[in-house]
């Protein structure tokens, strides 16, 4: 593993928890209302870019891809129809 393969890797670890456990019925500690779709949009993002870095399947990075997108998407959405203040 080189140098830029481990500068690519370490922003990806706060996400293998979630990674891991999102599917567990008895795991219920993320708060998926609550979650801050403007920062989380360009993260899933990042982690499309990852993932085509170390060679994943090319459907399993367009999932990621389309995933950051709709974060996105609901962020400006969420940003465009909150009042002013």
């Amino acid at each position: 593993m080189t140098s830029v393969d481990l500068l690519v890797l370490i922003p990806v670890i706060p996400a293998l928890p979630i990674l891991v456990t999102w599917w567990l019925p008895w795991e219920r500690w993320i708060p998926w209302d609550e979650l801050p779709k403007d920062a989380l949009g360009p993260y899933v993002l990042y982690l499309s870019f990852a993932a085509w870095y170390f060679n994943l399947p090319k459907w399993c990075v367009a999932l990621i891809l389309v995933a950051g997108v709709v974060l996105l998407v609901m962020a400006v959405r969420e940003r465009i129809r909150a009042p002013n203040h």
